[in-house]
């Protein structure tokens, strides 16, 4: 009763009633002994299945319904997801390398340890991740062989099409971060946008007809939508749903962390409010209207959502650190309860069998 009562002051804000808080189960801490899965059937889309970092064994590592999946000295972080397994980025000694581990436990090393490996990007066949081998900033590699995209300033963040014929990324060639597109063998390459600040972050539709990013050149970062072929660049949303400022020679976000709905009719991102807390919001593509998904003095970042596009999962510090919850029809569920860390929940795909 003191938790709902609590709940619905922070959310009083809102002009929707609060979604209620009902936990989906308790995803003890992995140095317990062997954790039971966490109760996602009790969501109504059993048989969907998710993953996060977890930091309850100390060093960061992958869990998939509170069980991990990677153990070891070094930090295991959550990269991107297929139905057979996950990709994740391997930090010790400074450096970093990309593996895949498979969900019988295999592991697959598919880069040699550098000073980056950071993004991975996958439709679930084709995978193409950061590489800093070779001596530069970073370069876009496939598994299936042989680099991409090489230049001595850097190219990083990939993201592939569903259909796994082409790719957006960022690169710095010309000067400052601009988005590129390219075949997914690296052919083809071509400037996205032109602008003298920082465009980042590309997200392909799923249906391919737009890419989401992250600019600041309105001075504020915010979310903007550009066509594949560069034409048609406009904002995501037209309201100042969102805090960025230059401060002390830091420049602090103000929207980030977009991910698309599968119907590719919307955009799911988090915004840095003027309070300083970050906030689910939703905006529509076609009208640009956007929609509040919560609010509090707490942060909730990092969506991800599910095949069916009904459930939202999220980091939130709402009880005093980073758990993870998921938002589905107005119900508020949480997932994993820890003292330490649990952040960047992914939902698995539709079908995904462990």
């Amino acid at each position: 009763m003191k938790r709902a009562l609590l709940l619905l002051l922070a959310l009083g804000s809102c002009s929707k009633k609060p979604p209620e808080v009902r936990d989906a189960g308790v995803a003890p801490a992995i140095d317990a002994g062997p954790p039971p899965v966490v109760s996602i059937v009790t969501l109504p889309e059993a048989g969907f299945r998710l993953a996060w970092i977890s930091e309850a064994s100390g060093a960061p590592q992958v869990v998939v319904d509170g069980v991990p999946l990677t153990r070891g000295p070094e930090a295991n972080y959550l990269a991107a997801v297929q139905r057979d397994g996950v990709w994740v980025t391997q930090s010790a000694n400074q450096l970093e390398r990309v593996a895949f581990v498979s969900f019988d436990g295999g592991v697959r090393v598919v880069s040699a340890p550098s000073s980056r490996a950071r993004s991975v990007a996958t439709n679930g066949s084709v995978t193409v991740f950061e590489s800093g081998e070779g001596g530069v900033m970073s370069n876009l590699a496939r598994v299936d062989g042989g680099f991409l995209v090489s230049d001595e300033t850097g190219s990083f963040e990939p993201s592939i099409s569903s259909d796994g014929k082409w790719m957006a990324f960022v690169s710095s060639r010309d000067g400052d971060a601009e988005i590129y597109r390219a075949k997914s063998d690296g052919s083809e390459q071509q400037r996205l946008t032109a602008f003298h600040l920082d465009d980042l972050s590309p997200r392909i539709s799923p249906d391919g007809k737009w890419i989401v990013f992250i600019s600041n050149r309105e001075r504020q970062d915010r979310l903007f939508l550009i066509k594949p072929d560069g034409r048609g660049t406009k904002r995501l949303h037209d309201d100042d749903v969102s805090d960025s400022r230059w401060d002390a020679g830091t420049w602090e976000a103000g929207e980030a962390d977009a991910v698309w709905a599968p119907d590719s009719k919307s955009v799911v991102f988090s915004a840095r409010g003027a309070g300083g807390y970050w906030h689910l919001w939703r905006a529509d593509v076609a009208s640009g209207k956007r929609e509040r998904l919560t609010d509090g003095a707490w942060d909730d970042q990092l969506p991800s959502i599910s095949a069916d596009g009904k459930s939202i999962a999220f980091l939130s510090t709402r009880d005093g650190n980073a758990e993870i919850y998921v938002l589905r029809e107005g119900a508020l569920l949480r997932v994993t309860r820890n003292e330490t860390a649990d952040w960047k929940p992914l939902w698995l795909p539709a079908g995904t069998a462990l």
